[in-house]
């Protein structure tokens, strides 16, 4: 019996059904190009392969290296790459646009969310599978009480659509929490010359004082009346405020 590495976070798809529900929701074409994130003992690579150009895994796991490489040596459109999600230089492997899917680590799936943002130029989609807790975050509506700095940070590089809930009895070893499905689409990036950098700078200070009012949060760039003028109101919280509305405050931050 297979050693699972909790330190590593590895809980593996176990259920032929659930696996085919993935890749009838993925959608496979034989002119895309994947890169999976974490593909363990490959049970979502093998059914993608013969419908695919070709795929990157890359898994961090060097026990997993003989596994997969044995499973693939025929393979000519799979690439095994054995390195840290986190600590890789992803431009090496992402040469055009790139459809990118993975079943993540929960202990740093935001991590590695945070990790993919400034690349989604080259990004055609994602898929994910993710705690449920975070892709209630993710998709999260102003208001809500689990909306915050992912929801912003998400949404405003990705349209964001919840796809299915995941019971933990369809992994091995079984995870303690619910998963979900998730799939990311990159917009339009709204940023002008240094704006990025300005909204990022917003949005995770105002979250990291999430129940202060707005006028007090941004009282050292704008007044009552400024924010009144962007059509915000100073008394309510940032947990309200919209993605354009973070992203209207920002040109004055």
């Amino acid at each position: 019996m297979r050693n699972y590495k909790k330190k590593l976070g590895q809980h593996f798809l176990n259920d032929k059904n659930i696996i085919n529900k993935i890749v009838i929701a993925i959608k496979p074409k034989t002119t895309d190009s994947f890169l999976e994130i974490g593909p363990g003992e490959g049970a979502l690579t093998t059914p993608l392969l013969d419908k695919i150009k070709d795929i990157i895994l890359i898994e961090k796991d060097k026990d997993l290296m003989p596994i997969l490489q044995s499973q693939y040596i025929e393979s000519d459109n799979v690439q095994i790459v054995n390195s840290d999600i986190l600590k890789c230089n992803l431009s090496e492997y992402l040469l055009g646009k790139t459809r990118i899917i993975g079943n993540l680590p929960y202990n740093i799936s935001t991590e590695i969310i945070f990790k993919l943002l400034p690349i989604t130029s080259v990004i055609t989609d994602m898929h994910l599978m993710l705690q449920k807790e975070v892709v209630d975050r993710m998709v999260a509506t102003p208001g809500s009480k689990v909306y915050g700095r992912l929801s912003v940070m998400t949404q405003v590089y990705f349209k964001v659509t919840k796809l299915f809930d995941i019971s933990p009895n369809v992994f091995v070893p079984k995870p303690k929490v619910q998963s979900s499905y998730i799939k990311l689409i990159p917009k339009a990036l709204p940023f002008r010359n240094n704006n990025e950098q300005k909204f990022k700078k917003l949005v995770t200070m105002m979250f990291t004082a999430r129940r202060k009012m707005i006028k007090t949060s941004l009282k050292e760039y704008l007044d009552e009346n400024a924010l009144k003028s962007l059509s915000v109101n100073p008394k309510h919280r940032p947990e309200v405020l919209s993605v354009e509305d973070f992203l209207r405050i920002s040109k004055y931050v």
